[in-house]
């Protein structure tokens, strides 16, 4: 009977159990060692959760910041490129280089050969 007593009590854990160190019995840990492993490896899955969520977004506001770094090097060169390629520009490289060329004043002709008895 007292045996019957004493299990009915190891079954039934209260608050006041808890505070008195019962939760700590090696009986008690035994009994529960499956369901406090799952507990513990949730715990563990949540903080290493917690801190790979805040990796990611570290490295999000680091590419975000690399992206806007990259666009305005674009837009500055893509604004170098359409000043070069301005008609005005390339007359005044033409002239520094002393390429020699010149612009025709005549409109270009294409010269065709007939072969095949066309």
């Amino acid at each position: 009977m007292k045996k019957m007593a004493s299990q009915d009590k190891n079954t039934k854990l209260n608050f006041k159990d808890i505070l008195n160190g019962e939760i700590l019995k090696a009986e008690f840990l035994k009994n529960h060692l499956p369901v406090i492993a799952v507990i513990l490896f949730l715990v563990v899955v949540y903080i290493a959760n917690g801190y790979h969520v805040y990796y990611i977004e570290q490295q999000n506001k680091r590419l975000d910041k690399e992206i806007k770094e990259v666009r305005a090097e674009y837009v500055s060169t893509q604004k170098v490129l359409i000043n070069k390629m301005k008609y005005i520009n390339i007359q005044d490289q033409i002239e520094q280089r002393n390429l020699g060329l010149k612009e025709l004043r005549e409109p270009a002709y294409t010269i065709s050969s007939h072969e095949n008895g066309k």
